[in-house]
Parts: structure tokens; C-alpha cells; sequence
């Protein structure tokens, strides 16, 4: 933090989609990949995992530099597909099979396995690195999702994939001591293009083990929020014409804020949806559930909340509504905000 000016790693306010008013240092992400690294040196087996700390720093290095000279969106993809393919060559991580969506056996990826390897690694990356809107949320969500992932994999026998995931459970509680609401840095382009690789990383490596007990549905479900709420506003922007990547303020964290809500609740609900999806994920892993219907249960989640993102006018009205109440004598308005 200290020579985060000097170095060029500082986020000034626009004014337009940016919600902060004071510039903030970029340095968080960078203190969360050093943290991890040095863990991992200490505590892993190196020699198994070369492929994904090597991948770290590709797409580490690429953020940082995004966060320093605002690069063009096509360098950016074209680090995350080589470090997709760092993991992919040393450690053999390919998508192979989606599960058992439908109930009518596996559905395997064949020889589309390593596209379809890198489309969803690339969608997990940039669905992160687009809901770290507010402090505290991208930290708070990849903090659930990694004690989800470390419990995941500790249920399917990869002692050593737990440990990177505590790893990373303890660098961003020490980030979120600087980043909670009001917060005085942020994770940047380098910590959250990171983190969404790395939960890519977990989601394949933890369901595609072989005799793995893990679903890949129960990594959708970990990763349910950041993929939903992605998924919903680039159909949205499609719907009207624009680019899937052109930025707005449509994503959840922005219509709870323009509805009132303060934004310690905004990051508490959040972090909460991420929590209890996480939770129905292991709950469904210990109990043995089939892929189907885990897989209907986040089919409803999305319906629901794709839905309900047609219906703002209609929910605002109603909080406004809920606002005015009065239950039990306590004045809703001041739990809403």
C-alpha cells in the first residue's frame, strides 16, 4: 500500500460505473497470490502442481498489468487460455464429463474437452472478476467458495488440494481485514482474474478425479452466484443489441444499491446466497444425491432469479411497501437499510 502510487497501482474514481469516491491502491490481489505461493512452496508437493503456479503467475502478471495500463481485453484472453493450458498440460486438468444432468447417463465432452476446458475457465475468471464491485464482496464470496472447495476435496481424498484451498481461505481473510466496507485497498484485475481461475482450477479438479464422489454440479452450485448473475446480464445486454462484455451498472450488486439497500447488506446477502449454495452442494455431495437433481435445483435458482431480474419495478415497489411497515414495533425500514 505503502508505494502503491509509485508503482502505478491505483484505482481512481470515474464518477460512471465505479461506486468508490476516494482512489484506492490495486495491491490486494498481489498480496493474496504471494501469500499463496509461499504456502504452497511450504506446505504442497510442488512437483504435482507446477502447471498451476505457473498459470497463477501468467494470469497474476496479466492482471497486474491490466490494473497498471488498462490492456485490451483480447491480451487478457489470450493469457487466461495459455494458463488454461498450463494446467491442462501439467496436471491434466480437462472438463471430461458434465455429470449426469439429464438422468440419462454422463454426458461427455469426447475431443471437445479441452475447448470446452477453456470456455468455462474463461467464464469463471471474468464471471469473478464482474461481480468485485463492492468491498468485500469478491473477497467474501471466494472466501465461502474455498472453504467450500477444501471441505469438497477433503470429502473426495486430495489432502494436498484442501491444503491450497485453506491457502487461499486465510490470504483473503487477511485482504478482507483491508478491503470490508469502507475499505482502504482492492484485490485489482490481478486478484480477481486470479481467484476465478483458480476456483475454475478446484471445480474441475475436485469433480473430474476418477471414482471422484464430487458431482460437477455441486462445483456449479460453489460457483452459483458469480455464474448465474454473469450468465443473466450478458443475455440481457445480447437482448438489447449489445455486446456481452459492454459495461453497466445491471449486475445484482447494482440493483440492490439503486434499491436502497446499504452496501454492508448488499455484500452480507451475497455472500450469503454464495454460503447457502455452497452448503446445499455439500450436503448433496455427503448424501450421495444424483447429478440430476442437484442440477434441478440450480435450474430453479436461475430460473428464479432471471425471472425476477425482468420484475425490478414490481420488487422495488414492494420494498418501498415493506419499508413504510411496521411489525412487532419494529420499524422495517431501518432493517431494510
Amino acid at each position: 500500500m505503502r508505494y502503491a502510487e509509485q508503482l502505478g497501482f491505483i484505482d481512481h474514481p470515474d464518477g460512471v460505473r465505479k461506486i468508490h469516491t476516494v482512489a484506492k491502491p490495486l495491491v490486494g490481489g498481489l498480496g493474496i497470490i504471494t501469500g499463496v505461493i509461499i504456502s504452497m512452496l511450504a506446505f504442497v508437493p510442488i512437483q504435482h502442481y507446477i502447471g498451476l503456479i505457473i498459470a497463477m503467475l501468467m494470469v497474476g502478471t496479466v492482471g497486474a498489468l491490466d490494473d497498471r495500463h488498462d490492456l485490451h481485453f483480447k491480451v487478457r484472453f489470450i493469457v487466461q487460455i495459455a494458463a488454461t493450458v498450463s494446467i491442462m498440460y501439467f496436471g491434466g486438468t480437462v472438463l471430461t464429463s458434465f455429470g449426469n444432468l439429464l438422468g440419462f447417463g454422463a454426458i461427455q465432452t469426447g475431443f471437445l474437452g479441452y475447448a470446452i476446458t477453456i470456455f468455462c475457465v474463461l467464464g469463471v475468471i471474468n464471471a469473478v472478476n464482474m461481480i468485485d464491485g463492492l468491498d468485500g464482496l469478491a473477497g467474501g464470496t471466494s472466501l465461502v467458495a474455498f472453504s467450500a472447495f477444501g471441505l469438497l476435496a477433503w470429502l473426495n481424498g486430495q489432502p494436498e488440494l484442501m491444503l491450497i484451498a485453506i491457502a487461499f481461505v486465510g490470504a483473503l481473510a487477511a485482504f478482507l481485514r483491508f478491503n470490508w466496507f469502507p475499505s482502504k485497498l482492492f484485490m485489482g484485475d490481478a486478484g480477481s482474474m486470479t481467484l476465478g481461475f483458480v476456483l475454475a482450477f478446484f471445480a474441475i479438479a475436485v469433480t473430474q478425479k476418477t471414482g471422484s464422489v464430487v458431482s460437477p454440479v455441486a462445483a456449479l452450485l460453489v460457483l452459483a452466484l458469480p455464474i448465474t448473475d454473469t450468465i443473466t446480464v450478458m443475455i440481457k445486454r445480447v437482448l438489447k443489441g449489445k455486446s456481452p462484455f459492454h459495461p453497466d451498472k445491471t449486475h445484482l450488486h447494482h440493483i440492490l444499491k439503486a434499491m436502497g439497500v446499504n452496501h454492508h447488506k448488499v455484500v452480507i446477502v451475497m455472500i450469503g446466497a454464495t454460503a447457502i449454495s455452497s452448503t446445499i452442494a455439500i450436503i448433496g455431495t455427503v448424501l450421495h444425491l444424483p447429478d440430476y437433481a442437484l442440477f434441478s435445483i440450480y435450474i430453479v435458482c436461475f430460473s428464479t432469479y432471471f425471472v425476477a431480474s425482468y420484475k425490478l419495478r414490481g420488487i422495488y415497489r414492494r420494498l418501498i411497501w415493506l419499508r413504510q411497515q411496521r411489525v412487532f414495533n419494529v420499524e422495517l425500514g431501518e432493517v431494510l437499510r
